[in-house]
């Protein structure tokens, strides 16, 4: 995917509420690999001063859906997606001065090669899409699944 597709696609999520609202910031959207990250500030934090868990689970989402479209831009006209469930297990504090907090998501060429076939035969894809949340240090402070699924348009 070239650096304009990525631009375009971050600039679609850019604007959405919850996205300027995080102060998320896109890192990395190439085929199949979407980064994004958050500088943590006060209103991000629960009373420990770690980024809030709230903030933790929407940042795997984006990225996670960015990777999800990451290899099927050029399909979307043909398709939806949405997450229909998440999973997110905390595994370190994500404190707020460690931050920024950075959001990794990637998927094989082969799922990807698979995703394009069943959109282009109209067939309904669901597909399980990991997550890593690290702090500044680059230590794993949660570890995340979503499901995205993705139907064909009606027409």
């Amino acid at each position: 995917m070239d650096g304009a597709l990525g631009e375009l696609v971050w600039g679609g999520f850019q604007k959405l509420g919850f996205i300027q609202y995080a102060g998320m910031e896109n890192v990395e959207y190439r085929e199949g690999c979407n980064v994004v990250q958050m500088a943590p500030r006060g209103e991000h934090l629960n009373h420990n001063g770690d980024l809030h868990a709230a903030m933790l689970f929407g940042l795997a989402e984006t990225a996670a859906m960015g990777a999800s479209i990451s290899g099927i831009v050029d399909l979307m006209g043909d398709a939806f997606i949405v997450a229909r469930d998440g999973r997110i297990e905390y595994l370190a504090r994500a404190k707020g001065e460690a931050g920024p907090i950075r959001a990794t998501s990637e998927l094989s060429a082969e799922v990807l090669s698979g995703m394009r076939a069943d959109i282009l035969a109209g067939t309904p894809v669901e597909l399980q899409v990991p997550v890593d949340i690290t702090d500044n240090t680059g230590k794993s402070v949660a570890a995340a699944t979503f499901t995205a699924v993705i139907r064909p348009r009606r027409k």
